[in-house]
């Protein structure tokens, strides 16, 4: 939602033939209301994504206004109520989502993962004394997951069996190059990877596979956790190992320290030789948005791109 439209800027100016498969397990926000009201997907981080694609244009500008008032209307995105609408008029998700690039002039595809809404569903480990002495505590839902403040020992998804999306398969079996991430780790990254066809076909694609470590820990969901912490739990949650991990090593001024600071989002620790022992390779760059310093410069991954694409 946040993480790869920032990610599709960079990609922009290369002129690639960009298709992005967005998570459908959200349940926050704009998006959640919609998808508890309709029954149906959450559009919000697709529309994101959507937007990135349309690079400023008016209508791509419309669809992120966000009404500040009115009884069942404040909060919401209007994209995301035009991608509800059209998902009314053409019953089908992945086609109210084409229908929505082609609207704003997208130059790229944003897919659905699976042809359900998914719901994620954790274990985590419970506090001294509850559930009868130590055993894992159950959580349920996106939001649970993220701010869940204790250390998760498995997560999946509801429907366990979920089928994946024909045009997100396909997309990945034509891939020159896959990247995961950025994004948060547990609750945007990895639920793809779960939807059984979907992670098989991620971990048998002969594509390059580049991994994009977040900048910064994520509050509530990455505490503490190094960039070889990241990669860990890919391999463990999401069963896919890359060939290539990216990780930032800006140096950030106090300004921006402590700006981190009071976020509780402190940069993520890189340790090269970590990363190496899990055999996987690493480039590490001057990557932050120091304006922004818990999000990657899309200017600056544009030059890598141009280096390593």
């Amino acid at each position: 939602g946040t993480g790869l439209p920032v990610l599709i800027q960079s990609l922009m100016p290369l002129e690639a033939d960009i298709e992005t498969i967005v998570t459908v397990a959200d349940d926050g926000g704009s998006s959640g209301l919609l998808r508890s009201e309709l029954d149906g997907f959450p559009p919000g981080d697709s529309r994101n994504c959507l937007v990135a694609m349309a690079e400023s244009s008016i209508i791509g500008r419309l669809f992120q206004h966000r009404f500040s008032k009115g009884e069942g209307l404040k909060s919401h995105a209007l994209g995301n109520l035009i991608i509800a609408a059209l998902v009314e008029i053409t019953g089908d998700y992945q086609e109210a989502l084409s229908a929505a690039g082609r609207l704003i002039g997208a130059k790229g595809r944003v897919l659905s993962p699976s042809l359900e809404p998914l719901t994620l569903v954790g274990e985590v480990e419970a506090w001294p004394g509850e559930n009868g002495g130590g055993d894992p505590r159950r959580i349920i839902g996106q939001c649970n997951i993220a701010n869940r403040l204790r250390p998760l020992k498995s997560i999946g998804i509801e429907p366990a069996d979920a089928p994946a999306c024909p045009d997100a398969l396909a997309a990945i079996d034509k891939a020159d190059t896959i990247i995961l991430g950025p994004g948060s780790l547990f609750t945007s990254v990895i639920p793809n990877l779960l939807i059984r066809e979907l992670g098989e076909r991620v971990r048998r694609a002969r594509a390059n596979k580049i991994f994009i470590c977040n900048v910064t820990e994520q509050p509530g969901e990455t505490d503490h956790l190094s960039a070889a912490g990241h990669l860990e739990a890919l391999r463990s949650f999401g069963g896919v190992t890359p060939d290539v991990v990216v990780s930032s090593r800006t140096r950030l001024g106090a300004e921006a320290l402590a700006v981190l600071k009071t976020a509780k989002a402190p940069p993520v620790r890189v340790d090269p030789s970590a990363i190496k022992r899990l055999g996987i390779d690493s480039i590490t760059a001057d990557l932050t948005d120091e304006a922004c310093p818990t999000m990657h410069d899309p200017v600056k991954l544009e030059s890598l791109w141009r280096e390593v694409l």
